[in-house]
């Protein structure tokens, strides 16, 4: 019986533009909403193996991973097992482009698909990009696909992650070599198809992670290297042979050989080239269930799956319902960037748990590291567990030698900044104190500051420790502070800044307690208030006798912004033996100044000038490595006093 004939997988094609529509409504939304930052990598499967791999060997979570990329790629190689690379054909967008390229190729009629012993040395190249990718991951919790991945790359627009040169070679090849060569970058190139088949080979793929757990129970320290380097060796081998899994992937493509009448339709239109006209199953590598030549085939019950009668809906239903399955689970929980505990399992057991929300600072892998090292140094806690996407820590401690109270106290760090200079004339300043919730760490003091310098006039920002947060912030003094305004402006749900198109968006979520509390302060107490000093000693200060040091004083004045480079300066500076310290400080005008201690005898005043406008700083590292840095200090003989 004959069918009426169509070679529409519409299915499958729907949704093809459909992953292209979103990623495409992605990158433009932040061009009609400035405060958007899309996350293009937000359900990646690819991202989530990674990242899972990472965490079973590190007990850390690669950088911007969360659990619903864990969740995508379980659920990706629960797919394989059952239904192939349904992932490939229905939702990669480089699948999709490059089977869209090779079509336009076939137009001009240059593509053509490679075969015998070239194709089969082409195939270890994606298996060797795969053990890099992953040794490289595996070695540091950070993607290393990142830095070439084309659809990453130019979905960011080459993001500070992407090695420019790795993405551009990439971009090229999945083009070009697209255009020229049957689907290129899925069979020679990509890294996902050659883990996908490896999980395809699925009693291979469980035999070598069970028996590396097994080694490992035993006892025996075995690098991960290792079962990586079996399972991409072993990958390859198997495809190249052509050996087939008996059981595995359950659902297979089966031809009808009564009922085939032998048109060759199915082979010609499979995006893999596979020759189904001369199967009874099909059981190809490349095979990943796209349903082409389903739709194509003219005679009823002849290209099945798995022999069985109206199953052409089940590639993009099971595609669909895993994806839907994947974006529930991926919201329901959440797996901690890092969780170490540094005390054995006796003490451990002791320990209280202290939750904390709303830490900023806690962003990525390396901020999560960060901050376990600061608590490691308070006395009473025994661990962290750090949770990226809800900016969450849980805190273990021994509820003996510290209480939640202290931990807070380790957490927050009091700040203070001059958010503007003072107008000429000036002689009061307006202090408003405020009690703020959810008030953490320092990028809440540079949020707060940045919102109150787009929508106040205040002039500077200071905080103290307290349960809810002291929160000064100093106005003019002949500024009218309308209390409800202000509580209005602090309690604003979401900041946005920066320039076109880096705009940001946080949520800062304050609270105010309370009234605020106003008073007038002196100008000099305001500045007195603000000022950092920052003080330096080197070359042997404490050896030379008072009466034996000098003083070099200079105007901060324009180079207050490189306060922070100051270390650099410092270390430029203790090149010349002598010069002994440096520090800073308001003089009696309260203006700021740099002192710069020095040995008479040593050094003289030209040299030390010399050395300040000099348009490179030598700097030596810890490691004793030396550098020069092109940091130029501002600076002319009328500055000196």
């Amino acid at each position: 019986m004959k069918k009426k004939i169509t070679t529409s997988n519409w299915l499958r094609t729907l949704i093809q533009w459909g992953i292209i529509l979103v990623i495409i409504i992605l990158a433009a939304l932040p061009k009609f909403n400035k405060s958007f930052v899309p996350d293009f990598e937000a359900y990646c499967p690819f991202g989530g193996i990674q990242a899972l791999g990472s965490y079973l060997l590190n007990k850390s979570l690669a950088c911007t991973m969360s659990s619903a990329q864990i969740v995508m790629g379980v659920l990706l190689v629960i797919g394989i097992i059952l239904f192939g690379k349904l992932f490939c054909s229905y939702i990669c967008p480089l699948g999709t482009v490059g089977e869209w390229l090779g079509k336009f190729g076939d137009k001009l009629k240059v593509r053509f698909t490679i075969k015998g012993i070239a194709d089969k040395i082409l195939r270890a190249l994606k298996y060797i990009l795969l053990f890099i990718t992953l040794y490289f991951t595996l070695s540091s919790s950070e993607l290393f696909c990142k830095t070439f991945d084309p659809y990453f790359a130019i979905t960011t627009n080459f993001s500070v992650d992407v090695v420019v040169l790795y993405a551009s070679i990439a971009i090229v090849l999945l083009f070009f070599g697209s255009i020229f060569i049957r689907m290129f970058w899925c069979k020679y190139l990509c890294p996902l198809g050659a883990i996908s088949n490896i999980f395809k080979f699925t009693i291979f793929a469980v035999t070598t992670l069970l028996i590396y757990i097994v080694l490992l129970k035993f006892g025996l320290e075995i690098s991960f290297v290792w079962p990586l380097a079996v399972a991409c060796i072993g990958g390859y081998i198997i495809e190249i042979a052509k050996l087939n899994g008996k059981y595995f992937p359950i659902a297979r493509i089966t031809r009808n050989e009564k009922t085939c009448i032998n048109c060759q339709l199915c082979s010609m239109k499979c995006p893999q080239g596979i020759d189904i006209a001369n199967m009874t199953t099909v059981k190809d590598a490349d095979c990943n269930l796209c349903g082409d030549c389903l739709s194509v085939c003219p005679v009823n019950e002849t290209i099945q799956i798995n022999k069985k009668k109206n199953l052409k809906w089940l590639p993009p239903v099971a595609i669909s319902v895993l994806v839907i399955l994947g974006l529930y689970l991926g919201s329901t929980f959440e797996i901690p960037t890092i969780n170490q505990k540094w005390y054995d399992t006796e003490t451990m057991a002791k320990a209280e748990t202290y939750s904390r929300s709303g830490l900023k600072n806690i962003k990525c892998y390396g901020s999560s590291k960060a901050f376990a090292s600061q608590m490691k140094k308070v006395k009473g806690v025994l661990g962290v567990a750090t949770y990226v996407k809800t900016h969450t820590a849980k805190i273990y401690y021994d509820p003996s030698v510290t209480n939640e109270d202290n931990i807070n106290k380790a957490l927050f760090t009091p700040q203070r900044a001059q958010i503007r200079l003072l107008s000429e004339g000036t002689t009061e300043v307006r202090e408003v104190k405020v009690l703020l919730e959810n008030f953490f760490d320092v990028y809440d003091f540079k949020y707060l500051s940045i919102l109150l310098k787009q929508k106040t006039k205040a002039v500077g920002l200071q905080t103290e420790y307290s349960c809810p947060v002291i929160v000064k912030i100093y106005f003019p003094g002949n500024y009218n502070v309308d209390q409800g305004k202000l509580k209005e402006i602090l309690e604003t749900e979401y900041l946005s800044y920066g320039v076109e198109p880096n705009i940001k968006k946080i949520e800062l979520k304050y609270e105010v307690v309370g009234k605020s509390i106003s008073k007038l302060i002196s100008k000099e107490e305001f500045l007195q208030n603000m000022f950092k000093p920052y003080h330096a000693k080197f070359n042997k200060y404490s050896s030379y006798d008072t009466t034996d040091i000098d003083i070099y004083r200079i105007p901060l004045g324009k180079n207050s912004s490189l306060t922070r480079r100051f270390p650099y300066l410092v270390s430029h500076l203790s090149n010349n033996n002598g010069i002994i310290g440096l520090k800073t400080l308001l003089d009696e005008k309260y203006k700021k100044v740099i002192d710069i201690s020095f040995i008479k005898s040593m050094v003289s005043d030209d040299e030390i000038y010399n050395l300040l406008v000099s348009d490179t700083l030598k700097f030596t590292y810890s490691n004793g490595k030396k550098v020069k840095l092109l940091i130029c200090f501002i600076l002319t003989k009328k500055d000196l006093y």
